[in-house]
């Protein structure tokens, strides 16, 4: 055999081994090629089971929710007006007194003193001015005489009146009617206008100050009603908002807002914190979703709703919230419709579905 035909015969020999190694693979990747499309357009098609949730007209409070602080009607730190010895207390501490009673008293022996002196001065300056005035009448004295006698009259009276005030200074009564707190003092202690002898509190009435955001500030208006709990206390109480301060606080960017209720049996202490919620709005139609139900993107949010056998994508517009509902906004959706709320990774829009249950 020559040497050209052992090459032929070697090269047919290594075309044939190639043919049967790779020819199957190529009929076996065409055909798995086309089971692939095949089984994808299976999956396509394929109805997905999925849970709905079935919307509703609901009643949707948008309201805020605070910590106030709760106050009394009334508060006053009681001191004395000038400084002074304390001859008597007229009170019992944490009792009830009324308007104009006398809680302190201190010692004003000096002040009755000079007012009887002035008293007696009044008393020798009438009979000179009367004097004075029947020997003006004679023609005996001059009118200036009588004019300086009836001036020195006119000062002895206001230095009186002056001393009497003092002496009704001596005199601490209660500025309102309220509950007296703790006394600082004891008699016989010297005080001074900087004493704090002791505190009163109107309580039949209580004030609750809270705050709202910036934003709601031009939605509320006196008047509006406030509820309110207590910790320690079983029930809700209820308040009317009747002031607010006029100005927007600058570290906070919120406005205090300040309510008023009757404090019936004295439930309600001042100082202690209250859990308020204030109603700003009330939407007698909303359409509420659960939140898994809600599909976040880059922009907006989607849900998907069931119209005949398929999951429609649609761009929704979202309000308030709760703990586990979602107030949509969108002319899109109304009562009645029918949402996905499982099975919502595996969904495309417009995909077959199948609602196995309804909430």
């Amino acid at each position: 055999m020559s040497k050209t035909t052992k090459i032929s015969a070697l090269s047919i020999l290594v075309l044939v081994v190639l043919g049967i190694i790779f020819v199957p693979k190529f009929f076996s990747s065409d055909k798995k090629e086309g089971d692939n499309k095949k089984q994808g357009s299976n999956q396509q098609n394929q109805t997905i089971s999925v849970d709905g949730f079935v919307l509703k007209s609901e009643i949707l409070d948008n309201d805020i929710r605070a910590i106030g602080n709760i106050k009394a009607n009334e508060e006053a730190e009681i001191r004395s007006e000038i400084s002074r010895k304390i001859r008597g207390i007229h009170f019992k501490e944490g009792t009830y007194v009324s308007r104009g009673q006398t809680l302190f008293k201190l010692d004003s022996d000096d002040l009755t003193a000079k007012l009887r002196r002035q008293q007696v001065d009044e008393k020798l300056a009438i009979s000179k001015l009367e004097r004075e005035k029947q020997l003006i009448e004679k023609g005996l004295t001059s009118q200036e005489e009588y004019d300086v006698m009836e001036s020195t009259l006119e000062q002895i009276r206001a230095e009186i009146a002056i001393t009497r005030i003092d002496i009704t200074k001596t005199y601490v009564r209660a500025p309102f009617s309220g509950l007296i707190g703790l006394r600082n003092v004891s008699s016989g202690a010297y005080v001074t206008p900087q004493t704090v002898l002791t505190t009163m509190q109107d309580v039949s009435k209580v004030k609750i100050d809270f705050s709202i955001p910036e934003r709601y500030i031009y939605l509320f208006q006196k008047g509006q009603k406030i509820k309110f709990k207590v910790d320690g206390l079983e029930g809700e109480f209820e308040a009317e908002v009747y002031a607010y301060e006029p100005k927007v606080e600058n570290n906070t960017r919120s406005l205090v807002l300040r309510a008023i209720t009757n404090n019936a049996g004295r439930k309600l202490m001042p100082g202690t914190f209250a859990n308020v919620t204030f109603l700003i709005s009330e939407n007698k139609d909303a359409i509420m979703i659960p939140t898994e139900a809600l599909i976040p993107k880059l922009k907006g949010q989607s849900i998907y709703v069931v119209r005949d056998g398929k999951a429609v994508l649609t761009e929704v517009e979202i309000g308030a919230r709760t703990e586990s509902l979602i107030e949509i906004r969108s002319d899109q959706i109304k009562a009645g419709d029918t949402i996905v709320t499982t099975n919502i990774l595996r969904l495309r829009d417009k995909a077959p579905v199948k609602v196995e249950k309804v909430n």
